[in-house]
C-alpha cells in the first residue's frame, strides 16, 4: 500500500523536535545533520516547513517524527485519506506531501 507522509505547515512552530527525533531512531544520536527531515525556517515572516531532505531516500516513514510532534504538524496517511485532506483544506492551509513510500 502507498503512503504518504503529509505536513500543514501552517502548524509548524520550528520547534525542530522531527528533526531530533529523527536522528535519534536512525542514527542514535540528537543530531539534527543527520535527520532526514528539516524544518526550513524564515524566521523574519515567522513561517517554518518541514521537508524530507534530499538525498534522504533511505526514509521509510517509520513515523517516528509524526510520534512525537508536539503541534500534530506530520502525517502519514493512505492516497485515499490525503485526497480527503486535500478536499477539505481552505486557501491558506493546504496539507502538501514530502514523501511517498510503497509498502509491500
Amino acid at each position: 500500500m502507498k503512503k504518504f507522509l503529509m505536513v500543514d505547515a501552517d502548524k509548524c512552530t520550528g520547534c525542530g523536535v522531527c528533526e531530533l527525533t529523527c536522528s535519534m531512531v536512525k542514527h542514535g544520536e540528537y543530531n539534527p545533520e543527520k535527520s532526514y527531515i528539516r524544518v526550513l525556517r524564515n524566521e523574519d515572516v515567522n513561517t517554518y516547513l518541514p521537508i524530507i531532505r534530499s538525498g534522504a531516500a533511505l526514509c521509510d516513514l517509520c513515523g517516528a517524527c509524526v510520534d512525537f510532534c508536539p503541534e500534530q504538524v506530520l502525517k502519514i496517511m493512505t492516497p485515499q485519506e490525503a485526497i480527503l485532506v486535500r478536499r477539505k483544506s481552505t486557501i491558506g492551509t493546504i496539507p502538501v506531501p514530502m514523501a511517498a513510500r510503497v509498502e509491500a
